[in-house]
């Protein structure tokens, strides 16, 4: 069989294929013997680094820190093909899984963590069906029903699993998943303003809005806006935000105000709050406070917005 070196081709041909077992890292001297069962083998300075199954592993009593699953890409690539492993490395990353590639005569394999295997397979079969030309599942958008709320805690948590300002995991659960289970037992709270993104059956997006008000007028609060880390960037965000925006003015809203990116959010047509007489809840916001006035705003509105839903901060 040719070995390919194209790469739309062999993006299109990935079949990532996840071999049973739990796979380790190990270290030992130089000149150790290597087992029977080790699948990979580096030769440092500093020692030999072996792949072993994690069971080898415990019996011979070899110490390791990281438990990974094994993804072989079943598409046979050229050890001269160019750009493979960037492309892989670029959308396991942007779905934040770390991943470490061992590339065979025949075969590019892939260690992730446990916790992410099934995650990192389904994100590289979407990358394979975006270069086959296959369409992904179709988005529907629809509002939260109870049933989701579980899914909806574990989306936000997954989304949210890094803290924007230090790129670092966070710490227990994100607040943005605490400010959910309160916003959901609160008077605040609209059933109707409560959007889930769904594909194939799994909820993959979600978006609030909650009551809020500015100068006696009473006002929409969007946020907290969420998308399963693969599928960002896919316009599963922007079509949350279009169908609030939709369904408020259906209503006969007046605004929404929210706290966010506004290089993402202008694009919908808000603006910083202030510009429009309304005071950001915390001034440290500043512009990423905004608002988008609707069919229905009466302008001359002046004062804070304030949140209906919270005394304390999140």
């Amino acid at each position: 069989m040719i070995a390919e070196t194209l790469l739309a081709t062999l993006l299109a041909s990935l079949r990532p294929t996840l071999v049973p077992g739990e796979w380790v890292f190990v270290s030992v001297p130089r000149d150790s013997p290597v087992p029977a069962e080790c699948a990979a083998t580096v030769l440092e300075a500093e020692g030999r680094t072996l792949v072993l199954p994690r069971l080898k592993a415990d019996q011979l009593g070899l110490e390791y820190d990281f438990v990974a699953a094994w993804i072989t890409l079943e598409v046979r690539s050229s050890l001269e093909a160019v750009g493979l492993t960037a492309e892989v490395s670029k959308v396991l990353a942007e779905a934040r899984i770390s991943c470490n590639v061992l590339a065979g005569l025949h075969h590019d394999h892939l260690l992730v963590s446990v916790a992410d295997a099934a995650r990192a397979v389904e994100t590289l079969q979407e990358l394979s069906a975006r270069h086959a030309q296959v369409p992904l599942s179709p988005i529907r958008l629809r509002a939260e029903e109870a049933a989701d709320r579980p899914a909806i805690l574990a989306l936000v948590s997954e989304a949210f699993a890094l803290a924007p300002a230090t790129g670092l995991p966070v710490e227990g659960e994100p607040q943005e998943a605490a400010m959910l289970r309160h916003l959901w037992e609160h008077s605040a709270y609209l059933p109707g303003f409560s959007l889930v993104a769904e594909s194939a059956g799994k909820v993959v997006g979600y978006v609030i809005s909650t009551r809020g008000s500015a100068d006696g007028l009473d006002l929409l609060a969007l946020g907290p806006l969420a998308v399963a880390p693969r599928l960002q960037r896919h316009g599963v965000g922007s079509a949350l935000v279009h169908e609030s925006i939709h369904r408020a003015n259906a209503a006969g809203e007046r605004g929404i105000a929210l706290r966010g990116d506004p290089g993402f959010y202008q694009r919908f047509g808000f603006v910083s709050a202030a510009s429009l007489g309304v005071e950001s809840p915390d001034p440290g916001w500043k512009e990423h406070f905004q608002l988008l006035p609707l069919a229905l705003w009466p302008g001359g509105v002046h004062g804070a917005f304030t949140y209906a839903h919270q005394q304390e901060r999140f």
